[in-house]
């Protein structure tokens, strides 16, 4: 009987002792982890303090070859007709003799600098669809030397206001082949939004929703509704249409703003294969994308497109 009992303990005494082991080797599995995430986050820190480092001493480097002291530069007007804004460049340079000449390239157009004192100054007018990016040139009798600005400004958006539209709440698009014909009926519902952006003096003044089938518009509809609140615009929207094998509807909202310019961005691509089947791929590219065009429909701007 205590043999029966000496066992019963033994066998209590092993599984506590399992039980505490697979505590403590749950602890130290927590433990290490805890020790993988400090040794991470101290790496991290370590590489961040690193790549800090090189870039002030990259930074101290260029400064100290730079031959610019100095430059500002600051936008004029827009010019409406010419879709231009005059930039005026102010650079002093680090060294300076008597016959010193500094000439300024603003993206594409440049300029000869008129010397003031120390300094050098020149307006530019820059097309507001251009990259907007500059260089200045100092030649005197003995050397040129050339080195680039850093300019960080999109000028379109600075004085273009911009617009996002999108299909919100319960809206959705059905697609219903008929049966022994190369075609169906495409249909869509839904509540359409669109965001506008104001941009200094001009402001989106009209939008429509604009549908076209290999590019013939079969549909343009005025979007009347405004919201007070953010000067958006929106429309309760169900449209349905018959699409042939090979064809592509696309919805736009084609917008106008203060100076005539049109914003158009497409909210919908629908194609069909040659068996009037649906097809799928690179129908999202164009999301969020906007074409600027003026009044005769030219188009000035047109994103590019990664596919």
């Amino acid at each position: 009987m205590m043999k029966k009992y000496a066992k019963a303990i033994i066998i209590a005494v092993l599984i506590a002792l399992q039980v505490v082991s697979l505590a403590r080797i749950g602890d130290l599995q927590k433990e290490l982890i805890d020790t993988k995430h400090q040794l991470a986050n101290l790496a991290s820190e370590q590489s961040r303090s690193i790549n800090n480092i090189y870039t002030n001493i990259d930074s101290m480097l260029k400064r100290q070859s730079s031959i610019i002291d100095s430059f500002d530069y600051l936008l004029g007007e827009l010019d409406a007709d010419k879709l231009t804004i005059p930039v005026t460049f102010t650079v002093t340079p680090k060294e300076i003799k008597e016959d010193t000449i500094a000439k300024i390239y603003v993206s594409g157009e440049n300029a000869v600098m008129s010397r003031n004192g120390t300094s050098f100054t020149a307006t530019i007018p820059v097309d507001i669809f251009s990259t907007f990016e500059a260089k200045v040139i100092l030649s005197d009798s003995e050397i040129e030397r050339t080195e680039g600005l850093e300019v960080y400004q999109d000028l379109r958006e600075s004085v273009l206001p911009t617009i996002y539209a999108q299909f919100e709440g319960h809206s959705g698009s059905s697609y219903r082949k008929k049966p022994s014909e190369l075609s169906g009926e495409y249909y869509r519902k839904g509540n359409l939004y669109v965001e506008a952006k104001s941009a200094a003096k001009n402001t989106i003044k009209e939008a429509s929703l604009v549908i076209d089938i290999d590019g013939d518009v079969i549909s343009e509809k005025p979007i009347e509704n405004r919201d007070e609140h953010t000067n958006g615009f929106f429309a309760d929207i169900e449209e349905r249409f018959t699409l042939s094998a090979g064809q592509t509807l696309t919805m736009s909202v084609v917008a106008k703003d203060s100076f005539g310019l049109i914003h158009k961005t497409i909210i919908e691509l629908y194609s069909l294969d040659e068996n009037a089947d649906p097809m799928h791929g690179d129908e999202w590219t164009w999301m969020g994308h906007v074409t600027i065009m003026d009044k005769d429909g030219n188009i000035l701007y047109e994103p590019r497109i990664i596919e």
